[in-house]
């Protein structure tokens, strides 16, 4: 197995350690410890915190946490917060805010960490403004930013225009309709022709069990997951199969990876 981007220390880390936080002499956090050489006493290895910032950051937006709709990202660069993307017709480009602005204050604070922008974001209210003070190119700009309610994506929508696949959700009435067991997951209805999933094989009657490698139990929570996807991304499903042979019931799990339209 191959790491990158980890720091390496000679700071004890006893099994049972990973996960936990490795600190400089000054108390500051510096890591998360993540494994041991066992072949070496006395090394380990640990993620960055810069790098767990980072994670966080894309984790803690208003749209993933809030259900607020503000459309904009933004990266720590050089010791000031950047934006970095701002999404066509939401409420941050509606109102002409540009990638590479530079962040001076948002509601008059002034702000050196994304994790805490993002957290005075999470905490607004739908048709609550956020007034963002900016530099584009040397020039000070002000934008009074109304945050919206995020539409509520549907799984099953995004599942056809992403996928090219009809699916509708598992019940126990509908398993005893088809005269299978009753499993979690998605039973595809439909498979749209030249559709990646037709090329892999997909056809109606397969239960599509887990997306990305989580068990599809909710579908609020795969509308996230696939909210996330980019046109070109990949993304492994696993499959339930049945065939019926006379009074014979086959029963098999297989998987296919998907490119996201």
């Amino acid at each position: 197995m191959q790491f990158n981007d980890i720091l390496q220390t000679d700071a004890s880390i006893n099994p049972g350690n990973s996960g936990g936080p490795l600190i400089n002499t000054r108390g500051e956090l510096v890591g998360i410890n993540m494994a041991i050489l066992s072949q070496a006493q006395g090394i380990g290895f640990a993620i960055p915190a810069k790098r767990v910032a980072a994670m966080l950051a894309n984790w803690l937006t208003p749209e993933k946490r809030a259900r607020l709709w503000f459309g904009a990202t933004f990266a720590r660069e050089a010791g000031k917060i950047v934006v970095v993307e701002v999404q066509p017709g939401s409420p941050a480009g509606r109102v002409g805010l540009q990638a590479r602005d530079v962040v001076v204050k948002l509601d008059g604070q002034q702000f050196t960490d994304i994790l805490r922008l993002q957290r005075h974001l999470i905490h607004k209210k739908a048709a609550e403004s956020a007034k963002l003070e900016v530099v584009r190119a040397g020039k000070p700009l002000s934008f009074d930013i109304q945050m919206a309610a995020l539409p509520k994506a549907s799984a099953t929508d995004l599942m056809r225009t992403k996928f090219g696949l009809q699916v509708q959700e598992m019940s126990a009435d509908l398993a005893e309709a088809l005269g299978i067991p009753a499993v979690p997951g998605l039973l595809i209805a439909e498979v749209e022709k030249e559709s990646a999933a037709a090329a892999a094989g997909l056809r109606r009657g397969l239960v599509i069990t887990h997306v990305a490698g989580e068990e599809v139990q909710s579908l609020d929570r795969l509308a996230e997951q696939l909210m996330d996807l980019k046109s070109g991304n990949n993304v492994t499903m696993a499959l339930y199969i049945v065939q019926r042979r006379g009074n014979l019931l086959l029963q098999q799990t297989a998987s296919v990876t998907l490119k996201a339209r």
